[in-house]
């Protein structure tokens, strides 16, 4: 009986070993190749001194990422026509100093106001820097049409 029992161990000590085995190696995979996207954009120039023109139906796009001469002229000059009628003066006397693109932390453009909730989305714009008679007067922008006077 005990020559039985040792032989029924043995072979279930084989049939386990036999089951276990060494696990297959991974076999290597073509690497996923992805097509490039390819992206259109129609820049379009917007003379010195032009408004930035409000689309016929009312809405305007999502501001984009995108950063560019026209853009950053277009939001300079909205800039100086609303301080030109804050400071009720005309447009000719105020002279922009800088236009940096800056992307702000979040839809208030660098100037958020107690009590008020933004949305938490970075929002590409301007930091514009104009300048009347030795006053300057600084201005944050997105690249459609908010513009905010930051006094710091």
């Amino acid at each position: 009986m005990r020559k039985s029992i040792i032989a029924w161990g043995l072979a279930a000590a084989i049939t386990l070993a036999a089951c276990s085995g060494t696990p297959a190696a991974p076999q290597p995979t073509a690497p996923v190749i992805q097509e490039p996207t390819v992206v259109t954009v129609e820049i379009v120039t917007v003379p010195a001194g032009t408004p930035y023109p409000a689309p016929e139906n009312g809405a305007y796009p999502a501001p984009t990422s995108e950063i560019n001469e026209a853009t950053m002229q277009a939001m300079s000059d909205l800039a100086r026509q609303k301080l030109a009628e804050e400071l009720e003066i005309p447009v000719d006397q105020i002279l922009v100093v800088s236009a940096d693109p800056t992307n702000w932390s979040d839809a208030s453009l660098g100037c958020p106001q107690p009590g008020v909730t933004y949305q938490q989305v970075i929002t590409p714009g301007y930091r514009i820097t104009l300048v009347v008679g030795s006053d300057l007067y600084v201005y944050h922008t997105d690249t459609v049409q908010t513009i905010v006077r930051c006094q710091q």
